[in-house]
């Protein structure tokens, strides 16, 4: 088990800023994270980037996908960053074993590809989302937040990698309702499918955040989908989507 280092919040509360209202700041919980990559540097730079945000504790930093199935015996994270190209086991290896034995915990893919056959073959093998090595520590942090609360975090492109991977290969078949949308109910739709947070669909289409909930209800009982994911497969399968 790894130690966290006892260090001062460099940064501004993020979550609280960014996702929490003011009565649920008693409720928020630290969100247990494992740091998998072979790089040392780039292992050590990222967990000293999310050790300033308070609400994230690293409890596991692993080399190799064996080191990591170890550490799991003892103690599960509820996100595993993890490296695609690791020796001893690498990442595709570890994202199937992980999801055997653990379905429970989130994945997201830490890589340096990002074409569309190799982000769906990964989506098959239960990734929940993606990052680009590149990616700013604050994007990371809202990953982890997304696949924690949604199931998934896909940034536009491999939200279409996601379709044209699986829905339109058929690889999955999605079943849903024949739905008669509202337009704002399309447009909602349209946003939550570019990854507009309740609050950020609010601001633009200058409505409160209730009515943001009810109208992605209304879609969600409209088109027989369970959550975030099907309204995106829902979009994608009926072309919707720009």
């Amino acid at each position: 088990m790894r130690q966290q280092k006892a260090m001062p919040a460099l940064r501004l509360n993020y979550f609280r800023k960014n996702y929490y209202k003011m009565s649920d700041i008693k409720k928020i919980k630290k969100y247990k994270v494992a740091v998998v990559d072979d790089q040392k540097l780039f292992r050590q730079g990222i967990i000293s980037l999310l050790e300033e945000f308070e609400e994230l504790k690293i409890i596991i930093e692993a080399e190799n996908g064996k080191e990591l199935m170890c550490a799991l015996k003892k103690e599960q994270p509820e996100v595993i960053l993890l490296d695609l190209e690791m020796p001893v086991m690498d990442g595709i290896e570890t994202t199937e074993k992980v999801r055997k034995k653990y379905p429970e915990i989130k994945i997201i893919i830490l890589t340096m590809h990002d074409d569309d056959s190799f982000i769906s073959h990964l989506i098959e093998k239960g990734a929940n989302g993606f990052l680009l090595k590149d990616s700013t520590i604050e994007t990371v942090v809202d990953a982890i937040y997304a696949v924690i609360n949604n199931g998934f975090h896909f940034n536009d492109r491999v939200s279409k990698a996601m379709v044209k991977g699986l829905v339109k290969s058929q690889k999955i078949k999605p079943s849903f309702n024949t739905a008669n949308l509202t337009n704002k109910e399309m447009e909602i739709l349209q946003l939550i499918c570019k990854e507009y947070s309740t609050k950020e669909i609010a601001e633009k289409l200058v409505i409160s955040t209730r009515t943001v909930e009810g109208h992605r209800d209304n879609v969600l009982h409209k088109i027989g989908a369970r959550n975030i994911v099907g309204i995106v497969m829902y979009a994608i399968k009926n072309n919707l989507l720009d």
